[in-house]
């Protein structure tokens, strides 16, 4: 991924749960920025110097020039900053419960028996997200080579995306993922099973990373809602409320979850195509990113990461 800055930025925004970072990494700054400048000469100039730059994920309008007016990108910001902070706010709610009933912090049980019963553990939770995967087949990221499809509500097929899903794997899904969301509970339970599936690995101590499967999920949640809200969007094809809606959800999900608001929106960029238009779509983003986690610390201070301040 060409994210030379996101990286940093995302580790030291880590140090502190609210929407900045802890006065120790503050004085790192500086030393981490110049570590990935320079890893960023040292590979793109030296390693891969013909390798072209930019990312590959489209958000844009039907039309050839989209646009987005001041107070639809404060509506729609506002609305999905406080829609990602209630989803994050679940989602840390869902992985205690969880936890509370796979790992009970008592146990009079010996060490092997403990051993065994964890073991018995994880096997019922890779089975219950092997089924979930089964029904919607969605659940099964395949990394950044599937974003295009959550973002543009399968508008792109998993089976068109570099890694694909195999025929046999989407025989039981009750929503096609090579086919546009019928409708918004289409999108919707895509986005709830993505939601437990997440939430219930998580829980169930299986390694990981969470950063694109939150965007993802975030995504999928999006479709939803702009479904939903139709009607009151506006419905001119040159319209960029819809993949604002996206792009803002998706940060606005993650940065719930993780109170990482400036590297989120520079991941969601530096990885965006050169179609798409981050002139418009990047104000609100940054807006929803950081109105989801002032919103979700008054939810709670649950967190994903644990913090000393």
């Amino acid at each position: 991924m060409n994210v030379p800055l996101a990286g940093p930025i995302f580790a030291m925004e880590m140090t502190s749960r609210r929407a900045g970072v802890s006065s120790h990494a503050a004085k790192s700054w500086s030393a981490a920025m110049a570590a990935s400048m320079a890893g960023m000469v040292f590979v793109r100039g030296g390693l891969v110097p013909n390798l072209t730059l930019g990312g590959h994920f489209t958000y844009g309008a039907k039309a050839a020039v989209g646009t987005v007016t001041g107070r639809e990108m404060i509506l729609a910001s506002l609305g999905c900053g406080v829609g990602g902070a209630i989803v994050g706010t679940c989602f840390h709610k869902t992985i205690g419960f969880l936890k509370s009933v796979i790992w009970p912090t008592k146990s009079s049980q010996s060490n092997n028996q403990e051993r065994y019963a964890a073991i018995g553990k994880k096997t019922l939770v890779a089975l219950t997200i092997g089924i979930i995967s089964a029904l919607y087949p969605q659940t099964m990221f395949w990394g950044e080579g599937s974003m295009q499809s959550c973002i543009d509500g399968q508008c792109t097929p998993f089976s068109a995306t570099p890694h694909g899903i195999p025929s046999i794997m989407t025989q039981l899904a009750r929503v096609s993922p090579n086919e546009p969301y019928a409708s918004g509970i289409a999108a919707l339970q895509v986005g709830m099973a993505k939601f437990f599936a997440i939430a219930l690995a998580s829980a169930g101590k299986f390694p990981g990373g969470v950063i694109f499967p939150l965007l993802s999920n975030g995504a999928s949640l999006a479709n939803a809602l702009i479904t939903a809200l139709h009607p009151l969007l506006p419905s001119a094809s040159s319209s960029l409320v819809a993949p604002l809606m996206v792009m803002s959800f998706m940060a606005a999900t993650l940065t719930s979850i993780t109170r990482t608001p400036l590297a989120t929106v520079l991941i969601i960029a530096l990885t965006a195509s050169g179609m798409t238009p981050l002139s418009v779509l990047l104000p609100g983003t940054l807006l929803a990113s950081y109105v989801s986690v002032w919103v979700s610390d008054r939810f709670s201070r649950d967190s994903f990461f644990s913090y000393s301040e």
